[in-house]
């Protein structure tokens, strides 16, 4: 429904909007179109007078707010209960099968397709909590054989999580920054072959891009540091399972139905396992359990206390009650001065602590003064400075310089041997520090600090050499995915003309990619949010705060950027900002915990 279409054509002039409507909507960052929806809707039910369907459509206002913060459902009182009560013709009730567009469950009011995806999100989960076909004696010794050759050994307390996770089609691990989730996720893969698993028959996948890429790496080269492996590892080093992103898994498409696999067409394997997991929003999650069989096992893993997803939902946070927590750290060592400080900052982000954790981050007069250590807090006076220094680390640095300023040969669309080592050390260098930012607008924000990044590396129209790139969508005719991160180089192809080209890593190899065929899909690097710095881990991380208190600003968002980082991280911004995104939780409205519950009490 649109203010500008039909149904607002044949009900005559612009609606008067009841101001509150505008005011509510508005705050969420969401334009009129929203509360003509909520305008419209409450002109369905008959017998209403004119202030109560203002009251109706301030109730779906707040509800359509709700969902563009992440919520799945707002809670209502009695007086909201009993004006949804009368306007039956479009509010149905949790207990019938009617087909009203909105639906009071108990206390809570839901659109009708996020309460209906709830309810088989739950249930799906639910029956996933039936044992597996392993018997505990064959999962132990499975575990044992494959953590006894590990590389690094896994721990007890990993490897107790991979006998829980695969003792019923349903495992659940949650830990903090470096606990080893992929560790325990390449513990899992081995001890799944040792117990007759083939490769084919595993998938890994991410919710992005990123994720998808650190993972493989990450489990490729931990798998092949293994002295004289037996033949299971050695069969899962020759068919080494290729982590995929969750869309690409469920074969997404750009047509109406959106994901290829489902119900009718599922899923070919017996253990898919997913890292990363809070980021999966209810929709995908459901698409997902659709497209399981019954016998497959699911391993989801992830941070609880992290972001959650973009879109609506908290499936992850909400299956705390199901999950085996990983505990101990690795990612910063404690035991060193820098590392202790991140720790220490990271449990008072954690806890809510917003003093706390502000007294723990050195101040330091200028940005010239910061020694990249441990926790350091610049103020916003020195943003700017702070980005022309990060960009002359970056490429004011001899090594850098050679491999920015080649040519490489592509053949055909890949780059290989020499140049796709080079495209390696390159990779690595500039993903050793990250700007993250809270907005995507504003002096802060990414988009303004790309463009002044671009602007000191030579600025112009296109795209130059050396530039960190970003995808900002799928592009399925390519096979690249939201959040698959590359690099600008000049290349030489047989037969074509020197030009610049977009290089992302792929199993294939270094994939050239031409930036103007793949559009506005494509964008900057230098600084990603930090909901698109979800499943990365730098060196040093520069987190830019916003000039002004905003709902973005998170103690969840404040956590998972500040443990991206193993060695430094510089918060830039006030610490009066920096205190109010620590003490606001995100708060979601979701019934899933409650639903499972329920379920899982009944089983």
């Amino acid at each position: 429904m649109s203010p500008f279409g039909a149904a607002a054509a044949a009900m005559g002039a612009a609606p008067g909007f009841p101001a509150r409507l505008l005011e509510l909507l508005r705050a969420s960052d969401l334009d009129e179109s929203g509360a003509f929806v909520a305008w419209q809707l409450a002109r369905l039910p008959r017998g209403l007078t004119e202030a109560e369907r203002d009251a109706l459509a301030i109730l779906v206002g707040r509800l359509l707010a709700a969902q563009s913060r992440g919520s799945t459902r707002v809670a209502v009182g009695d007086d909201d209960r009993a004006r949804l009560a009368r306007a039956n013709e479009l509010v149905g009730q949790a207990q019938t099968t009617g087909a009203t567009p909105l639906v009071l469950d108990g206390r809570y009011f839901y659109t009708q397709r996020a309460h209906a995806c709830e309810g088989r999100v739950a249930a799906r989960l639910a029956a996933r909590r039936q044992a597996g076909p392993f018997s505990p004696m064959d999962l132990h010794q499975a575990v044992d054989a494959a953590a006894a050759l590990g590389a690094p050994t896994p721990s007890d307390e990993q490897k107790a999580a991979v006998v829980a996770a695969l003792g019923r089609r349903l495992g659940v691990i949650s830990g903090g920054p470096g606990t080893g989730k992929t560790t325990t996720a390449l513990l899992l893969v081995r001890s799944l072959a040792r117990l007759g698993v083939a490769p084919a028959a595993i998938a890994l996948a991410a919710p992005t891009g990123k994720a998808k890429s650190r993972l493989e790496e990450d489990f490729r080269a931990r798998l092949g540091s293994l002295r004289d492996p037996p033949l299971p590892d050695r069969e899962l080093l020759a068919l080494c399972p290729e982590a995929q992103t969750l869309h690409h898994l469920l074969g997404a498409t750009a047509g109406p139905d959106g994901f290829r696999r489902a119900a009718r067409d599922p899923l070919p394997y017996r253990a898919v396992i997913v890292d990363e997991s809070s980021m999966i929003d209810l929709v995908l999650m459901d698409r997902l359990l659709d497209a399981l069989p019954d016998a497959c096992q699911l391993v989801l893993l992830g941070d609880a206390d992290q972001l959650p997803s973009v879109s609506a939902g908290a499936v992850f946070r909400d299956l705390g009650a199901l999950s085996t927590r990983l505990l101990r750290g690795y990612r910063a060592d404690p035991a060193q001065p820098a590392g202790s400080q991140l720790v220490a900052l990271a449990q008072e982000v954690r806890a809510g602590a917003a003093d706390a954790a502000a007294a723990l981050c050195s101040t330091r007069g200028n940005a010239g003064e910061h020694r990249r250590q441990g926790a350091e807090h610049l103020a916003s006076e020195q943003r700017d400075e702070l980005l022309r220094q990060h960009h002359a680390r970056l490429f004011d640095v001899a090594d850098c310089a050679g491999l920015i300023d080649r040519t490489y040969a592509g053949s055909g669309d890949v780059f290989a041997g020499e140049d796709a080592a080079r495209l390696d050390a390159l990779a690595a260098h500039l993903g050793k520090t990250r700007v993250l930012t809270v907005t995507r607008q504003g002096l802060a924000g990414v988009e303004r600090c790309n463009a002044f990044l671009h602007d000191l590396h030579g600025g112009g129209p296109s795209l130059l050499a050396g530039e960190p790139v970003l995808m900002l969508r799928n592009d399925y005719e390519r096979g690249l995915w939201n959040g698959d991160q590359g690099i600008a180089v000049r290349a030489r192809r047989p037969g074509q003309a020197t030009a610049m080209v977009c290089a992302f890593r792929s199993r294939q190899g270094w994939l050239a990619v031409d930036p103007w065929a793949v559009g506005p899909a494509l964008g900057l690097g230098y600084a990603l949010t930090v909901h698109k710095a979800q499943g990365s881990e730098y060196d040093e991380v520069l987190l830019l705060l916003p000039d002004y208190a905003c709902p973005l600003l998170t103690r969840e968002l404040v956590y998972t950027a500040i443990s991206r980082a193993r060695g430094s991280v510089v918060v830039c911004g006030s610490l009066d900002i920096f205190k109010l995104g620590v003490a606001a939780r995100e708060d979601r409205g979701s019934g899933i915990g409650e639903r499972l519950a329920v379920l899982v009490e009944a089983t």
